[in-house]
């Protein structure tokens, strides 16, 4: 009866860090950008990502796009979903997340990160910002 009650508990403990990782995985990423580590951030993205864009392109598009927004003052989860299909994309593991963002140079944001773990890890496949 002890062992099925630790087991049950166990369980309890084990389910909600396995539903962090990729919002782990996913807020880590973007701490990568936020200290304007773009070359890092490239490296760190799925293989799918890498394959699509250069880290030149990568690194020009964050700079015209991403640096004008000055540092993050907030940032929180809006949504949080799992997909395991994407358009265009073979059958996985995806999670779509959107946080409602605050920068210094634009006070609502919304940035939405796309992570994969086709590799084996949670790892970014597409990140856009309204």
């Amino acid at each position: 009866m002890m062992k099925k009650l630790l087991f049950i508990l166990s369980l309890c403990f084990t389910v909600p860090v396995l539903a962090n990782e990729p919002l782990n995985a996913g807020k880590a990423w973007l701490n990568i950008i936020d200290k304007a580590n773009y070359t890092k951030s490239w490296q760190e993205a799925d293989p799918t990502f890498k394959d699509q864009l250069t880290k030149q392109k990568w690194d020009e598009a964050l700079k015209s796009v991403r640096t004008p927004l000055g540092h993050v003052n907030s940032r929180e989860v809006l949504i949080h979903k799992e997909y395991d299909s994407l358009p265009n994309m073979p059958k996985g593991d995806y999670v779509v997340i959107q946080y409602k963002t605050n920068f210094s140079n634009k006070k609502e944001a919304v940035e939405t990160i796309t992570l994969s773990k086709s590799s084996g890890q949670w790892r970014a496949l597409g990140y856009f910002i309204k």
